[in-house]
C-alpha cells in the first residue's frame, strides 16, 4: 500500500486524540506496527537517527534497567514481606516510553510540514468525535426537546465524570487535558493561517473546544489551559499592529466578560466549595473535602513518610504501602485512593531521585533544545506548559488515559523541533 507509514502515523493520531483511552492495546499495536515498518522501510535512515539520538533514547533504557535492578533488590530484600508487588509499572516503561521515543524517531524518515499539519488536525478531529459522541450519549433525544435542561446536567454531572463506554473507561481529567490541547491547536491554526474561511473554522473549532472543557468544569484543566493560552498570546501579541492589539484585547475583554455573566452555576458551586475547603484546611479541619483538603492530606502522608522512599523509592510496593498511609490518615476521600494527586510525587515515591528525573527529562529536553537552538515553538511551549502544570494536581502521567498523549506530543516537540518552529513561520 502506497504511503502506509503516513497513513498509520494519521491512524495513530487519531487514537491519541481520546478514543486510544478506550482501545488501549489497539492504540499501542498500532504504534508497534508503525514502528516496525517504519524500520524495515528506512532501515538506514532509522540507524542513523537512532545514532543521533541516542542520549534521548538512553532515558528510558536506563530508566528500564534500574526499575529491574530496584525490583530485584526490593523484592528479595523482604523489607516488605507479606505484601503485594505491583508490577505493572514495567508495562508503561516499556509500551510507552520506550515504544513511543523510538517510533517518534522512526518518524524522520518522512513526516513532512504538510503530514505534521494533518497529524494535529486529525488528533482534534479524533477529540471531536469522541466528544460529540459523548454529548448524545449523555444527553440523548432530550437534546432536541430540552437542550437547555441537558447542558445544565452536563454541567452539574460534570460532563457525565469518567466515562464507561465500548466497555473501556476515559478519565474526566484526560478528557479535559485533551480539549485543551485540541483547542490550543485549533487556536493556533487559527493565528497562522491566511485565508478566512479557515480562520473562521479554526476559532469556532477552539471556541467548541473551550465550551468542552468548560463542561467538565476541572479547576486543574482549565488553569493550565489558560497559561497555555497567555504563553500563546504574549508572543503572537508582539506581532500585531496597534490597531489590531487593541482589537484583540477588546475581544478578550468582552469573551472574558461575557464569560463570567453567563457562567453556569456550577462554577459558583465549585468556587465556593474551594474557599469552605481553604477555610477548613486553615482551621486543621481535613477529614472531608473532595478538591483541596484531600490534596493537602495526600501530600502530608507521603512527605511524613518521605524518609523510607526520599531517595531510592517504593517500587514495585508503591501503591500497597502508600495505601496504609492513606487509609491512616483519617480522610475518607483519600482513604479510598491508591496514588498521591501528583505524576511527579508519583514517580518520585516510585523510584526515588531517579524516577523524579526521568519524569521531568521529558520536559526540559524540548525546552533545552528550543533554547539551544533558539527555534522556539510557542504551541509546543503552551502545550508543554499546561501539561506540566496540570500534572501537579493529577496523576495524568500515570494513568494510561493521558500518558501516552502527553508523551507522544513531548517526544515530537523534542524531535521534530524544527518542523514545529517552521509551522509558525512558513508562510500560506
Amino acid at each position: 500500500m502506497k504511503n502506509l507509514e503516513s497513513k498509520l502515523f494519521l491512524l495513530i493520531a487519531f487514537f491519541i486524540g481520546t478514543w486510544g483511552a478506550l482501545f488501549h492495546a489497539m492504540q499501542t499495536g498500532l504504534i508497534a506496527l508503525g514502528l516496525i515498518y517504519n524500520i524495515v522501510k528506512y532501515k538506514d535512515d532509522f540507524v542513523m537517527n537512532i545514532k543521533k539520538y541516542k542520549y534521548y533514547v538512553a532515558i528510558p533504557v536506563i530508566y528500564i534497567l534500574y526499575s529491574a535492578v530496584h525490583t530485584l533488590i526490593i523484592v528479595t530484600s523482604g523489607k516488605y514481606a507479606g505484601l503485594k508487588p505491583g508490577f505493572g509499572i514495567f508495562e508503561k516503561e516499556f509500551l510507552v516510553f520506550l515504544l513511543g521515543v523510538l517510533y517518534v524517531i522512526s518518524l524522520k524518515s518522512f513526516v513532512s510540514l504538510r503530514l505534521l499539519k494533518q497529524f494535529l488536525l486529525c488528533f482534534c478531529i479524533s477529540v471531536l468525535t469522541f466528544n460529540l459522541v459523548m454529548l448524545f450519549h449523555l444527553g440523548g433525544e432530550n437534546w432536541f426537546t430540552a437542550p437547555q435542561t441537558v447542558v445544565q446536567n452536563l454541567y452539574a454531572s460534570r460532563f457525565g465524570g469518567t466515562k464507561h463506554f465500548l466497555n473501556g473507561e476515559v478519565y474526566l481529567d484526560a478528557q479535559a487535558l485533551q480539549s485543551y490541547a485540541a483547542a490550543l491547536i485549533a487556536y493556533f491554526f487559527g493565528i497562522i493561517r491566511t485565508k478566512m474561511g479557515e480562520k473562521v473554522i479554526a476559532f469556532t473549532a477552539f471556541a467548541l473546544f473551550v465550551w468542552l472543557l468548560s463542561l467538565t468544569v476541572t479547576k486543574s484543566s482549565i488553569l493550565s489551559f489558560l497559561c497555555g493560552f497567555v504563553i500563546f498570546n504574549l508572543y503572537f501579541f508582539r506581532k500585531l499592529s496597534v490597531w489590531q492589539r487593541w482589537m484583540f484585547i477588546g475581544v478578550i475583554l468582552l469573551v472574558g466578560i461575557s464569560g463570567y455573566i453567563f457562567r453556569p452555576a456550577s462554577f459558583d458551586q465549585r468556587w465556593i466549595q474551594l474557599k469552605q475547603e481553604i477555610e477548613d484546611v486553615n482551621n486543621g479541619k481535613l477529614d472531608g473535602g473532595s478538591t483541596l483538603v484531600p490534596r493537602i492530606v495526600f501530600y502530608q502522608s507521603c512527605l511524613k513518610n518521605i524518609d523510607s522512599w526520599g531517595i531510592w523509592g517504593l517500587g514495585v510496593y508503591t501503591n500497597v504501602v502508600s495505601k496504609q498511609w492513606y487509609q491512616a490518615s483519617g480522610n475518607r476521600v483519600v482513604a479510598s485512593l491508591t496514588h498521591s494527586h501528583n505524576s511527579y510525587l508519583q514517580y518520585w515515591m516510585l523510584m526515588g531521585v531517579v524516577g523524579l528525573v526521568f519524569i521531568l527529562s521529558w520536559f526540559v529536553y524540548p525546552v533545552k533544545s528550543m533554547i539551544c537552538s533558539k527555534k522556539y515553538s510557542f504551541l509546543a511551549l503552551s502545550l508543554l506548559v499546561a501539561f506540566f502544570i496540570d500534572s501537579n494536581f493529577e496523576v495524568l502521567l500515570i494513568v494510561n488515559d493521558a500518558l501516552p498523549v502527553v508523551m507522544f506530543f513531548l517526544m515530537m516537540f523534542y524531535v521534530f523541533r524544527d518542523q514545529f518552529y517552521a509551522l509558525e513561520h512558513e508562510s500560506d
